[in-house]
């Protein structure tokens, strides 16, 4: 009646709606099929929805409502049928709360947890549901459900402790206000309970349920913290809430990874001693304790990992010119003198930059701080070095107070960073430029760099050298001996197949101009050079390198560049486009990653012809 879809439309939805039932209808059918029905569903009603706003139909009348009815019926009849499917059952409460369809929403997620009561966020949707509607008991019955099924779930417990906050600074609010003083003056006086009382104890029941489990056991602490640090910014009396502040912070105290005589204990994950150990000093130095003597509990009992970050926190307070900023230089000198400070040559790193940041920072009224860290930074730097001579990094931070530089010779076989090694190579470079081959020097850097890191900077500040040193020719005779180093790096044939295609780059991108020139002079002659450059890259990859469908597109754009560079005619010497696909074919296993974008090169190919 509306006339809002065409007959020919109508047709069409009422074919496409058949052909899903009979998928549907199939012993064997999927998920995803009923998933596909209900996107087409969706589709179809968006634009019911444009049209009937296009027409300024204002009534509503049952085709309002028949679509959204349909695709709940949908959705119930594949969480019928799979009911061990949990995405299913998260795609039907994303569109019960999208659609605005809340009574549903509530059932369904109850539904839900019949089926799969150990998924945590299901029961936290389900509180979170009925707290919107304003249903503190459902709320907090179902959180307790939870915890019955999952009782070492952080989420639930931080979720349980954030209701009983908001609940205590209800009943806070509550009790001070003038009518519950009046109806207090005329009952007879008890001692009331503080509203605290339940949120202190579901907090101390929490720890004692994850005691074992030092992940759990950090994020409920976060979780703990924020929600005292929100019930704090309320106004109002306190009575409750310091003895609950004092509490966490013991809580803190005690749970600090290196402390806790417990199994469970030894091994911590990284990020949850680093979280630990940083909601505790936070904690302290919000409570008035001053940064000097936190230092000897940090620097006698924190794992390595974060004696770096607590040296950062240092340095970012004293920049930021507080009333603390003297406080944490005082304490990142003391820490700097701690023997555990260059225990780790990564440790020691990380603070000898906290230290730089620190005397950077240090105004000229404050001159003796500024003069702290400096010496403080000699002797960390000159300490450091002694203990870990096969630091790379160490010795470049010590040869910036020195005349003389590293030498990257004495130098192979440690485990250098990429812009370490880079550093030391540009270095070396300079100051015995007579006596060593530059070639020599980058092969040193080279095997000297650690397992597992790309050559690429290397590569690039070798390059970037010899371009700044003597211009195009002395770039091209830089790439010249990044392949003749290559070739001498058959022990490492990553390393080796990186190093080229770093190269490779470098030369494409400066390639452009000087190729229009060499092609009307001399034809092919660059072109043809690159062109072998491909196929020993390409033969160095492994079939099964992730870059190798890359670098053979990028091959057949280099053919297909060629040939326009010289007038739309194949340069000779040079592969077809067609040529290097089916070689591509028999080379790359998984022929998908690269299909779509070779299917294009060769669609532009013959379009071009025609």
């Amino acid at each position: 009646r509306k006339r809002i879809f065409i007959d020919e439309e109508l047709r069409q939805v009422v074919k496409r709606r058949r052909d899903f039932e009979y998928v549907l209808q199939k012993t064997e059918s999927k998920p995803q099929d009923y998933l596909g029905y209900i996107r087409y569903e969706v589709a179809l009603e968006c634009l019911r929805s444009r049209r009937s706003k296009a027409l300024h139909w204002r009534k509503r009348t049952i085709s309002d409502f028949a679509g959204l009815r349909r695709l709940h019926i949908i959705f119930e009849r594949g969480v019928r049928k799979f009911k061990g499917d949990i995405r299913m059952w998260y795609q039907y409460v994303d569109f019960c709360l999208r659609s605005g369809s809340t009574k549903v929403m509530s059932r369904v997620l109850l539904r839900a947890l019949k089926f799969h009561p150990r998924e945590v966020h299901l029961w936290l949707l389900a509180a979170d549901r009925e707290l919107k509607c304003g249903h503190i008991k459902a709320a907090r019955a179902l959180l307790v459900r939870g915890l019955r099924f999952a009782p070492k779930s952080a989420k639930l417990w931080g979720e349980f402790l954030r209701l009983e906050v908001r609940v205590a600074c209800h009943l806070r609010d509550v009790r001070d206000s003038p009518h519950a003083a009046l109806d207090a003056s005329s009952q007879a006086s008890a001692p009331a309970e503080s509203p605290w009382a339940p949120a202190r104890l579901l907090f101390r029941q929490a720890l004692s349920r994850m005691a074992s489990n030092p992940s759990a056991c950090s994020a409920f602490l976060a979780q703990a913290r924020s929600s005292l640090q929100e019930a704090q910014s309320e106004p109002g009396p306190a009575d409750g809430l310091n003895e609950w502040a004092e509490e966490l912070r013991s809580a803190l105290a005690k749970h600090r990874p290196g402390l806790v005589e417990s199994i469970a204990w030894l091994d911590v994950p990284t990020d949850a001693a680093a979280d630990l150990w940083e909601l505790w000093w936070t904690c302290e130095v919000d409570s008035g304790s001053v940064w000097p003597p936190l230092v000897d509990d940090v620097a006698n009992f924190a794992p390595a990992t974060v004696l770096g970050q607590f040296a950062s926190v240092l340095a970012d307070c004293a920049a930021k010119g507080s009333d603390r900023s003297d406080t944490a230089g005082m304490a990142l000198v003391k820490f700097a003198a701690a023997s555990r400070a260059s225990a780790v040559a990564e440790t020691a790193v990380s603070v000898l930059k906290a230290l730089q940041t620190c005397a950077e920072a240090s105004s000229n009224e404050r001159k003796d701080g500024k003069e702290a860290a400096e010496k403080a930074y000699q002797m960390l730097a000159q300490r450091a070095v002694k203990e870990h001579p096969q630091n790379g990094r160490l010795a470049l931070i010590s040869s910036e107070h020195s005349s003389s530089s590293p030498s990257l010779l004495k130098l192979g076989g440690r485990s250098l960073q990429p812009d370490d090694a880079s550093a030391m190579m540009l270095l070396q470079a300079d100051s015995d430029a007579g006596s060593t081959t530059r070639q020599h020097v980058l092969e040193v850097a080279l095997r000297s760099l650690a397992p597992g890191h790309d050559p690429h900077p290397i590569v690039s500040a070798h390059l970037s050298q010899a371009l700044a040193r003597g211009g195009t020719s002395a770039f091209q005779q830089a790439c010249q001996e990044s392949r003749q180093v290559a070739a001498k790096l058959w022990d490492f044939p990553r390393c080796r197949a990186q190093l080229l295609a770093s190269a490779l780059d470098a030369e494409l991108r400066c390639c452009s101009m000087s190729m229009i020139s060499t092609l009307a002079s001399k034809p092919g002659l660059q072109a043809k050079a690159l062109s072998e450059h491909f196929e020993e890259l390409l033969r160095s990859l492994k079939d099964e390198d992730p870059a190798k469908p890359e670098w053979w597109i990028r091959y057949m754009n280099f053919v297909q560049s060629a040939s326009s560079w010289n007038g739309g005619v194949v340069v000779n010497g040079l592969p077809t486009i067609m040529d290097l696909h089916w070689r591509a074919m028999r080379s790359v296993p998984d022929q998908a990653v690269y299909s779509e974008q070779a299917q294009r090169l060769l669609q532009q190919q013959s379009g071009g012809a025609c």
